[in-house]
């Protein structure tokens, strides 16, 4: 054999062998990226092309963590498929998941095939635990006073739910801007927080604000990452597992530090940081060296526009590596930041918001149930939200949705979670001028009408939607910025709602819904019920009653003509038709238009 065809042989032979010796990727992955319905006693199962090492199969390279009751190191991991596939296992008896819970897992570099080749790559996907049948008319049950005597005005602007003692219910992390400080409220395993418990947790003097938890030092309890809206800091705080931080970390971003989203950029297991800088229009990213401690690399994005503010982490393209979108508040604009999964970031779309609107703060989840991330972006100076929706090719629809409310000014804050128990994304917006918080019902196709409209007291600050006292539905606990207080709003599992089983009730329908001028509501008995038929408002107000008594059994019929009580004609928006069958309630949502 000549020496060149000797060379050519071994090139071929050195690639073949490179070929086999690849690490292992991920096949598939079981919840799907962004799946809704999950029971809180799921198995997450993950299927690869290759056989694994067994040695580098466990809780540090296959991590699962809840956002609200944090990092699962009690996984039971079980192999099958000739190593081939992984599914992991919670103790969900002594450790469950919230109803309504965001969860991410993060399988990293660690990771080895039987060959010897690691994983080149990280990969990462989200998911939802279900809910259970809720109400979008939450009664407000409790105001807590977060003062202490002799203070002022502290500028409370959000919380965090995480589980901070480890007791299995979410306890909550209140920021407050003008006294720089963390307020802890411990849940007392009812869903109820007690001001005479509260724990002020000092800070410094930089206004903290934007807010997430993680297990940044891998020792199973939450910690606490807040940055500074206006000023130029990240501060890291570790848990104690015991309810509160025993150690608190600055680093230094750029001014103005308005997003925060917590993600593994780079595949290394350890969970880093993404700040937006509204002020100096970039963004720094922070890496965890794996111990909770962090190094920045400053980097300026300048394709993905002027005034970087809302930030959120997620994968909006099902490739396994988390992306960034990125609200720009003066280009108004929202930037889709794909992620290489080795710690860079590149500008994959931008879409254009128009008029007013600019991105305060936003969220993610799959709005329109096609399995791909969109994203809602609260715009504080054109009172709207806009849906974005993912085409799966990392690009957005050319003409964004935009929802508007008579009732809503200045929208700083939004969440999103199932809160009628539907199976799919509602939305819950912060209105600061118009002192609410306004619920958005998602037909599941991600076109949302006005639910309800919940009041603060002074400024409507940021809410967030968590199982609070572990029922299976989702609650709201909110805040108010200018009177400093917290306000419990509950789902209860109440009757009054659009899927309840009324066993006398037959059918109900109305039509046409929306209506303009008149509407038809008939339904069926089956035997003699005592009945009262009312319209409500949004707010649950009384508007008209159309029929109260008795009534045989049989079809019925009422047309309502769009009168109030008083004979004035109400305004378009949503109402609520309600019907009382002894001491059962039905209630439907009817739109005038």
């Amino acid at each position: 054999m000549n020496k060149f065809r000797f060379l050519t042989l071994l090139l071929i032979l050195s690639f073949a062998f490179s070929l086999n010796a690849q690490g292992p990727k991920v096949l598939s992955v079981s919840p799907l990226n962004m799946a809704m319905v999950n029971p809180e006693n799921l198995e997450i199962q993950i299927d690869f092309d290759q056989a694994l090492d067994l040695t580098t199969v466990d809780v540090s390279t296959f991590k699962v963590f809840g956002r609200w009751t944090g990092p699962r190191i009690d996984l039971t991991i079980s192999m099958d498929n000739e190593d081939k596939q992984v599914t992991l296992l919670m103790d969900t008896q002594a450790d469950p998941f919230n109803a309504g819970e965001w969860v991410t897992v993060s399988l990293n570099k660690g990771i080895k095939g039987a060959n010897g080749e690691f994983m080149s790559k990280g990969f990462s996907w989200n998911f939802w635990i279900e809910t259970k049948t809720g109400s979008l008319i939450q009664e407000k049950t409790k105001t807590i006073e977060l003062r202490q005597a002799g203070e002022t005005w502290l500028q409370t602007y959000g919380a965090y739910a995480g589980d901070l003692d480890n007791d299995g219910f979410s306890d909550l992390t209140i920021v407050n801007e003008n006294t720089d400080d963390l307020r802890i409220l411990l849940n007392d395993k009812t869903g109820d927080y007690k001001a005479s418990d509260l724990e002020v947790y000092p800070m410094g003097e930089a206004t903290p604000s934007p807010n997430e938890g993680a297990d940044f030092n891998f020792d199973g309890d939450i910690d606490f990452a807040v940055c500074t809206a206006h000023d130029n800091e990240l501060r890291v705080l570790f848990g104690d597992g015991e309810g509160s931080f025993y150690q608190k970390d600055d680093y230094t971003t750029g001014t103005n530090a308005r997003g925060l989203a917590v993600l593994d950029f780079n595949g290394d297991g350890a969970e880093d940081i993404a700040i937006a800088n509204r002020g100096t229009s970039n963004m720094t990213l922070f890496e965890n060296d794996g111990s909770g401690e962090f190094s920045s690399i400053n980097i300026d994005f300048d394709l993905s526009g002027e005034g970087e503010s809302g930030l959120v982490a997620v994968d909006g393209n099902n490739d396994g590596m988390m992306d960034l979108f990125v609200g720009n508040y003066t280009s108004q604009e929202v930037a889709f930041l794909q992620g290489d999964g080795s710690g860079g970031f590149f500008v994959s779309s931008k879409t254009s918001l128009g008029g007013e609107d600019r991105p305060w703060m936003l969220a993610a989840g799959d709005f329109d149930g096609d399995g791909f991330a969109d994203v809602a972006s609260a715009n504080a100076e054109g009172n709207s939200v806009t849906i974005l929706l993912n085409d799966g090719n990392s690009s957005f629809q050319n003409f964004p949705l935009r929802l508007t409310h008579p009732d809503g000014l200045f929208p700083l804050a939004i969440d999103a979670g199932d809160l009628d128990g539907d199976g799919d994304l509602d939305l819950l917006v912060s209105y600061y001028s118009s002192v609410s918080y306004i619920v958005f019902e998602n037909d599941g196709t991600g076109n949302f009408q006005a639910a309800t409209v919940l009041k603060a007291s002074k400024n409507a600050s940021c809410a967030i939607l968590h199982d609070r006292d572990n029922d299976g539905d989702l609650d709201i606990s909110a805040t108010d910025e200018g009177d400093d207080l917290l306000f419990l709003f509950e789902n209860k599992e109440i009757e009054n709602n659009v899927r309840s089983i009324i066993e006398s009730l037959n059918s109900l329908t109305m039509s046409p819904n929306p209506y303009r001028e008149e509407v038809q509501i008939e339904f069926e008995l089956e035997e003699s019920e005592n009945m009262k038929l009312e319209v409500l408002d949004i707010e649950g107000k009384h508007v008209i009653t159309l029929w109260e008594g008795k009534l045989s059994p049989g079809k019925r019929q009422w047309m309502w003509d769009g009168h109030n009580a008083l004979g004035y004609e109400v305004s378009t928006g949503v109402y609520i038709v309600q019907m009382t069958l002894g001491k059962k309630l039905l209630s439907e949502k009817l739109i005038r238009k």
